[in-house]
């Protein structure tokens, strides 16, 4: 549930007082005595987004339940010393200055990302060992107990942590970020910078601007009108109706990205469709453990069988928040928060498997018109006052309009290592917000694509979720006629194995 007031405290978020704002002022203190040991002091204040300022007036409404992205990063060869991390990752500081970056007032207690002068890799570089659980069972266990772990704003709002487990022949990483500092894209930006091969300091391209435009009276009614149905509570399923408990549990499956292409071509889509059919159907396939019946409850439970139309949104159709960016060229490299939140209808009530596609392809369709996903809902925040955009954008996050989050921010480009050792897999850990029960995202490295689960531990029958994802894409190929690959890397078996624990074999 949310809440109450959670609106209010958003809208405020500009006036309210961040327990980083020592006084006015105190962003140009810092930035003049950031040469601390040799960190860059150059770059001027940035200040927070809209969406950077709607996080953290979220994080403020619910400072118990933690908002990060973040990935688990596996690595063959011996675990190093986590004093040689911490050095890594000073020197990877010196080249890029957000990595020092904190919340501070500049003046008229308005909120910049500024270098932080008393930045500490061993305060954000850690250390874990893994229970003795085999598999992935131990793996999982850690990275729910430190996704509890509060990231505090008072300082660069990240943390690194090396798990040590019983075997040997490999070690893993947690990446963890505070999601009021970045989206999917500057975490992917971010991991590159300390872990690519070609070095922080790498030549890029230098960002073309784009020059910004006030929307005209038809796009601001469009996207008034499409906001507007977000009022419509969304239905839910057996399985994700319990109360959440805040703990959250992690499950991964792996998957190929040529063969999500391949799909995707054969039915004339894009992948992130694959990626939501997958799921839609997953969805459909996942009821109540033992109760025999389709996978919904709530509004419109019970309507199974009379949708034969699709992309129909009405009442008891299951919803999902989709985030997508919002990013300009110019604003590639920037470490914050450029996106906003789209509502799909999942028809997990449609019996056919062309006809969920389809589903799918029409609504995506439709909120790419403008150029790419979201522009509607960008340009009617370009249109409300500024004081107002944190409780406009509230509505992508209340609980009661989505029943779960369904991302899609692009997987990690390698080649990758760490001192020395090679990155192997990448696996997502996906963000829940609070009163959430499912969040799942699509990403992985290079052409090993990996979707991530985070599930709230009242979610019942959960580690069925992914072997019934990795189902619906055997569907899918039956579908178009192609060969079914059953890759499937997790699932009910508890010891599986995405090649993520290095305690098992590949």
């Amino acid at each position: 549930m949310t809440r109450p007031g959670f609106w209010w405290q958003a809208s405020r978020v500009d006036q309210a007082r961040h327990p980083c704002e020592e006084s006015d002022g105190a962003a140009q203190t810092q930035e003049r005595n950031a040469t601390h040991s040799g960190y860059r002091a150059d770059v001027p204040a940035r200040p927070l987004t809209p969406t950077d300022a709607l996080v953290l007036g979220y994080q403020r409404a619910f400072p118990r339940t933690p908002l990060t992205v973040g990935y688990l990063l596996v690595a063959d060869g011996p675990a190093p010393e986590v004093q040689a991390l911490r050095e890594l990752v000073a020197d990877r500081a010196r080249d890029f200055p957000p990595l020092t970056h904190r919340i501070a007032s500049t003046g008229r207690g308005r909120l910049a990302w500024v270098a932080d002068v008393g930045f500490d890799p061993a305060r954000h570089v850690h250390e874990y060992r893994l229970p003795a659980e085999p598999g992935l069972t131990g793996l999982r266990e850690a990275v729910g107990r430190l996704s509890a772990v509060e990231i505090s704003l008072d300082a660069p709002p990240w943390q690194l942590w090396l798990l040590h487990g019983p075997h040997h022949g490999g070690f893993t990483l947690l990446y963890r970020a505070s999601h009021v500092w970045m989206d999917g894209t500057a975490l992917n930006l971010v991991l590159g910078k300390l872990f690519g091969l070609s070095g922080p300091g790498s030549e890029r391209e230098p960002p073309r601007r784009s020059p910004d435009r006030r929307p005209g009276p038809r796009a601001v009614c469009r996207a008034t009108a499409h906001s507007l149905g977000w009022l419509a509570r969304t239905a839910t399923i057996g399985p994700l109706s319990a109360a959440p408990t805040g703990y959250p549990r992690h499950f991964w499956l792996e998957v190929d990205l040529a063969r999500l292409r391949a799909i995707s071509r054969a039915h004339a889509v894009t992948v992130n469709d694959v990626f939501l059919a997958a799921l839609a159907g997953a969805l459909r396939a996942w009821p109540r453990l033992g109760s025999g019946q389709s996978g919904q409850s709530g509004p419109g439970a019970g309507r199974a069988g009379r949708t034969g139309r699709t992309g129909r949104t009405g009442r008891g159709r299951l919803h999902a928040a989709m985030p997508v960016s919002t990013r300009r060229a110019a604003e590639r490299d920037h470490v914050s928060n450029y996106l906003t939140t789209v509502r799909i209808a999942l028809p997990h009530d449609e019996a056919s498997v062309h006809r969920r596609v389809e589903a799918i392809r029409r609504q995506t369709v439709r909120h790419k018109r403008g150029g790419t996903p979201g522009v509607a809902e960008r340009l009617f925040l370009g249109a409300v006052p500024a004081p107002l955009r944190p409780a406009a954008l509230s509505t992508g996050i209340m609980s009661h309009i989505f029943a779960l989050t369904a991302s899609n921010p692009g997987g990690l480009t390698g080649p990758m290592e760490i001192l020395g050792r090679p990155v192997i897999a990448a696996l997502p850990t996906p963000p829940l917000p609070a009163g959430q029960r499912l969040a799942v995202l699509l990403g992985g490295l290079d052409g090993q694509a990996c979707i991530g689960f985070t599930m709230d531990e009242s979610v019942r029958d959960g580690t069925r979720l992914p072997e019934l994802v990795e189902a619906e894409l055997g569907a899918l190929e039956a579908a178009a006629g192609l060969p079914h690959d059953r890759r499937l890397m997790g699932g009910t078996d508890q010891n599986a194995s995405v090649p993520a624990p290095p305690s098992t074999s590949r």
